[in-house]
């Protein structure tokens, strides 16, 4: 069965276990307040804070945390949003400053892993869905500490048995769904090149809001549109050269390469590299259809075998 597939009788799972219980007026009115935070412009959320690691919840200024342990800066739920998550409709889900060591033992995590798959499910195939227009709410969601969170959860996850056993289709949907990559030059550059627009046009701040929390493919477009309403042609060139960094960000490396690319980062584990540059080379050497989905479905095989000794 594919990803998507599964996510979506995962989906059907999760409507009958949460919201047949629910007063049919309930439901009613909770599916008016998801389509009012679709148009709202900012979405779930009330407003920006500081979450420090001390427990202090603070206004958004620079380095509100600095003095108490460090801490995240996001988006506050609104009163709709705490209504339905206490409902046991887990919107607006936010990953950073994820503890995986707490999380998993909460006896309701696997619902809600769930839930946040479902949700950035929605969000991709909806554009946006709730966070339609809070996209653009800057600091509502901070895109490097979402990923490390997802990172964190999907490296606890790889380190349970049942996650490479029985759950291993949920644990693959996570890992297609939830951006957990590592930050790269190239991100860093996107980042400064927008933030750099944004100092000069005002205009251009909720774009780079998008760019820096929510970051996708089709930024590149979003910036070609709005610079095509730009007269001044040095300017045009700033805005075509960071939609030409985005498109790079998101060009796909073909497998080979990319396998060959990953597997010096392995150095200490050279049976790992010799997997994935045997892989590379079958891949390589035979262009054919056949081949390459047996060479693939073999590659992945033996790395979910390979799970606990990588992840340990």
């Amino acid at each position: 069965m594919g990803i998507r597939p599964a996510l979506m009788l995962l989906g059907v799972g999760l409507f009958l276990s949460v919201a047949f219980p629910r007063a049919a007026a309930d439901i009613s009115e909770y599916r008016q307040w998801i389509a009012a935070m679709k148009t709202h412009p900012r979405g779930p959320f009330k407003e920006i804070r500081w979450y420090c690691n001390d427990g202090s919840i603070l206004p958004p200024k620079e380095y509100a945390c600095v003095e108490r342990g460090g801490g995240h800066q996001h988006g506050a739920w609104s009163e709709q949003t705490t209504t339905l998550r206490n409902a046991g409709y887990k919107i607006a889900n936010l990953l950073a400053g994820f503890d995986p060591e707490v999380e998993l033992e909460q006896a309701d995590f696997l619902d809600s892993y769930n839930q946040l798959l479902i949700e950035k499910f929605l969000v991709a195939a909806d554009a946006g869905w709730i966070l339609r227009r809070a996209l653009f709410y800057r600091g509502a969601i901070q895109e490097q500490d979402e990923r490390k969170g997802a990172r964190e959860l999907l490296i606890a996850l790889s380190a349970q048995p049942e996650w490479i056993g029985l759950r291993y289709p949920a644990l693959r949907i996570g890992a297609d769904l939830l951006p957990h990559g590592k930050d790269t030059a190239s991100v860093w550059k996107v980042r400064q090149l927008s933030s750099s627009l944004a100092d000069e046009d005002p205009d251009f701040i909720d774009l780079r809001g998008k760019i820096h929390g929510t970051p996708a493919a089709d930024d590149a477009k979003l910036v070609r549109d709005y610079a095509a309403r730009i007269n001044d042609p040095e300017q045009k060139e700033k805005y075509a050269e960071l939609a030409r960094e985005i498109d790079q960000l998101y060009l796909t490396m073909p497998l080979p390469r990319k396998l060959q690319r990953e597997a010096q980062v392995f150095s200490r584990g050279p049976w790992l590299q010799a997997l994935l540059r045997n892989a590379a080379q079958a891949l390589a050497e035979d262009a054919s259809p056949l081949h390459q989905y047996q060479t693939t479905a073999r590659l992945l095989a033996d790395l979910r075998e390979a799970l606990p000794r990588i992840i340990n």
